[in-house]
């Protein structure tokens, strides 16, 4: 992490510092007060500086015990180490469950069986919990969450339907088009992220991007690893209607042209067939096999450093025809916990603590989920080794405005597989367009059979 970022970190550090200190007492000129007052002042000075030291310590001593945290993923590794750094006095047990995760907890909390203190959910399932009325509503006594300084979309996500908060989350995951640089300069003349920016910022101008680096490099280079990609941005941001409303499944106007989309990419060779997350998806980073990739703010971090490790200062990010984001872990508190001051302890700290916040951005790359940090994070002048010294967090801020939350469903991840298989079934020739469509709407109706499906 670049020099700024790291001087925006001492100096929050240092506030922090101060403010737990106090002010102190005053002394003034040496050669305007007495010895007397001198001594006097000096010695008040130095007992209030330790004192507010000593209080600060006593803080974070106050708090003892051991609490239970469960996640799908290693993300709170990183920040239970923070955690126990700041709070000594607590342990936390951290227990990691694979890929039957949400069907656990899911299992937990309909029973009301003992569990952990604080579970993790990615944003596919918080509604899931939000319903089942599985985490303690922070908007009440005695948490009185203070969601101001938060990233609006996270808050909405998070909220149930009378609008009380009911998890946070760390992380605001914002998306655009990561790309290749020196491909983008080969092929388009240009590795400017305002330039490729415009050029995509129609659905037209993806597919002459597209068209155009497949034809100068004779077929070899594909715009995208897959058609889904497209899905990656469109769910959230081609959309205009939730897939359900009042028990009833609704069909965006923008299903019948995704299919149309998907098959103009596979007709013209624009995607490289490639799965998303099997191993040639993260091979293809590293060579000249595809362009770019769309993903949210963690694709930089997941996706590619981990599959083109020797990459670093190749990569830039673009926006696409329509803001979008991808992701996100929340957590919240299990309403059967026995340790629910430790818990909001904990997920305000992950959550919600400035020197935290920063420190997790400088180490990880990752936007954050407060505004204050993101703000003064962009502002500081960061600059992404990875992407060439592109601020990533002044891009990501540009995008935070235009995401539409107004969709999102608990149906959302099954509806979306459902449609992908599909189309699948479209571009290999098994099922024409309608039928396809049609099969589509069926599966829901098998896979839903309380909602009405016309």
């Amino acid at each position: 992490m670049k020099k700024k970022l790291a001087l925006l970190l001492a100096g929050m550090m240092a506030l922090s510092s101060l403010t737990a200190c106090g002010s102190g007492a005053s002394t003034g000129s040496a050669q305007e007060n007495s010895a007397q007052e001198e001594t006097q002042a000096s010695s008040e000075e130095t007992a209030s500086e330790s004192e507010g030291e000593t209080a600060a310590e006593a803080d974070a001593a106050d708090y003892s015990g051991t609490l239970e945290v469960w996640s799908w993923t290693t993300d709170p590794e990183y920040q239970i180490e923070a955690f126990e750094k700041a709070y000594p006095g607590v342990k936390v047990n951290f227990t990691l469950i694979g890929t039957d995760y949400d069907t656990k907890m899911q299992t937990i909390v309909d029973n009301r069986t003992e569990g952990p203190d604080v579970f993790y959910a990615d944003v596919k399932t918080v509604k899931n919990y939000i319903e089942s009325d599985a985490w303690e509503n922070l908007s009440a006594d005695p948490y009185n969450a203070d969601t101001s300084d938060l990233e609006d979309y996270t808050v909405t996500l998070a909220s149930d339907d009378e609008g009380n908060l009911r998890a946070m989350t760390y992380q605001a995951t914002p998306g655009g088009f990561w790309y290749k640089r020196d491909l983008a300069q080969k092929y388009l003349g240009t590795d400017d992220p305002d330039e490729i920016s415009e050029m995509l910022s129609t659905m037209d101008g993806v597919l002459e991007v597209a068209e155009t680096i497949k034809t100068q490099s004779g077929g070899a280079t594909h715009m995208f690893a897959s058609y889904k990609d497209i899905w990656q941005f469109a769910n959230y941001g081609m959309r205009t209607t939730p897939w359900v409303q009042d028990g009833k499944f609704q069909m965006d106007e923008y299903v019948s042209e995704f299919f149309d989309v998907a098959k103009l990419i596979r007709d013209n060779g624009y995607d490289a067939k490639i799965d998303t997350w099997s191993e040639a998806w993260y091979a293809s980073c590293a060579d000249d096999s595809v362009f770019g990739y769309v993903e949210p703010t963690w694709g930089l971090q997941y996706v590619i450093m981990t599959g083109a490790p020797e990459s670093e200062g190749n990569w830039g990010i673009a926006s696409m025809p329509a803001a979008y984001f991808n992701g996100g872990s929340y957590l919240g508190i299990y309403q059967e916990s026995q340790n629910k001051d430790l818990a909001w302890l904990y997920v305000n700290f992950v959550c919600n603590n400035d020197e935290f916040l920063t420190q997790y951005a400088q180490d990880k790359g990752d936007y954050t989920g407060k505004k204050s940090v993101n703000a003064a994070i962009a502002e500081s002048g960061y600059e992404e080794s990875w992407c060439a010294g592109q601020n990533t967090f002044e891009f990501f801020s540009s995008q935070m405005d235009k995401i539409n939350t107004s969709l999102v469903t608990k149906y959302d991840d099954t509806i979306g597989n459902l449609l992908l298989n599909n189309v699948d079934l479209y571009l290999n020739g098994q099922l024409d367009k309608e039928t396809a469509i049609q099969q589509f709407k069926d599966d829901v109706a098998s896979n839903y059979r309380r909602l009405d499906v016309e």
